[in-house]
């Protein structure tokens, strides 16, 4: 009950928003961009160099992820990545949100595949 709780409250950690440029430059220098989306949205477009791994198997899958490197969350809009974040940084990943998702990645001008 009490996890229950802290999850509608929103408790855990807290956990960094990136702007699209900002992670954009953490990804040149060797972060991990995450993708959650699913795998026919990643197949419409994607970031390059982005690592795909679906929200609803990061629970079963997330110990594949590397410790050592930033891992910046990234989906449509930034509300599923910010869900990824939160969970990785319970795990004790160094994670962060990509704020505004891919769409603002896309209005900054920022490389798509």
């Amino acid at each position: 009950m009490i996890g229950w709780l802290k999850n509608l409250l929103g408790g855990g950690p807290k956990v960094g928003r990136l702007s699209p440029e900002e992670a954009h430059q953490r990804a040149k220098a060797g972060a991990i961009i995450l993708d959650v989306r699913t795998p026919l949205e990643r197949k419409e477009e994607k970031i390059p160099g982005s690592l795909g791994l679906p929200l609803d198997r990061l629970p079963s899958e997330w110990e594949r992820l590397p410790r050592d490197k930033e891992i910046i969350c990234q989906c449509r809009s930034g509300a599923r990545s910010a869900q990824a974040a939160r969970f990785l940084a319970e795990k004790g990943y160094r994670a962060y949100n990509l704020a505004g998702g891919l769409e603002a990645w896309k209005r900054a001008k920022l490389p798509v595949k």
